[in-house]
Parts: C-alpha cells; structure tokens; sequence
C-alpha cells in the first residue's frame, strides 16, 4: 500500500474510534434506571448514590402543595402495585398541564432514604384515561 493510504486508513480508525467513545461516554452519563417506587424504597442505601433513577408511581389523592411563586411543587406518590409503599417528591418547576391527583407519573432525579424522599429534576405526568380509545361505549 502507499504511504498515503495508510495515512488515510490511520485517520478514518481515529476518527470512527474518537466518535464511537463519544457516543458512549454521552449515553453511560445521561443513562438512568427505570424503577417503581418499591424498588427505590426497599432497595440498598448505595445502589443509587452515584447516579440518577426515574421513578413511576401514582399521585397520592391530598397530598398536592404547589406554591407558584417559588414553582415549588410537594406531593406523594405510591406504588402502583403496593399502596402502602410511598414516598415524597420535591419538585422545582413548572408543572405539566396533566398533572394532577391520581395521575401517574414518571420522575427523574435523586432519592434520599433518610427522608424518604425523591428531589425530581423532570416532571412527567401520563395522559389521563379519557384520552384511552373507547369500547362499547365505556372508557378503559
């Protein structure tokens, strides 16, 4: 082969070899584990220390505080299995439009067991039922 061509080949491996350690250091540091409520709350102190979870759970009826002027918003959520598994949620933010009691949601950020709370940096709340298709009449 000519020098030039190898000089090529060199380049095209750094490059493919630079772009490929990119793409996994962005998705190991933006990776987060998908949990339930019972999971996050029975689970090991140090199994989430180090990273970011999300959380599902349901919005317990009456225990939704929003103070607007902070966007500060406090509510529990249960699991979706096991009612008497519960925890708070801190969330600073503007709330979604979908959000409210009874309502599942999905929650991203950091939990702390002293507490027993979860500070949520997102804040996604699941449609509700009334946009679920309809059978005979009923919603699901």
């Amino acid at each position: 082969m000519k020098k030039s061509v190898k000089k090529t080949m060199v380049a095209v491996i750094l490059i493919v070899a630079g772009v490929g350690f990119l793409i996994y250091k962005g998705v190991s540091e933006t990776g987060v584990y998908y949990l339930t409520v019972s999971e996050v709350t029975g689970a090991d102190p140090e199994t989430f220390t180090d990273r970011g979870i999300r959380v599902s759970g349901k919005v317990v009826d009456g225990t939704v505080e929003y103070n607007q002027r902070e966007l500060l918003l406090t509510f529990t959520i249960k699991d979706m299995a096991d009612d008497a598994r519960t925890m708070k949620v801190v969330y600073t933010g503007v709330v979604p439009d979908a959000f409210k009691p009874d309502v599942e949601v999905i929650l991203e950020g950091s939990y702390e067991r002293e507490t027993n709370t979860f500070h949520a940096k997102t804040l996604l709340a699941k449609c509700p039922s009334k946009y679920s298709k309809e059978e005979n009449g009923e919603k699901e």
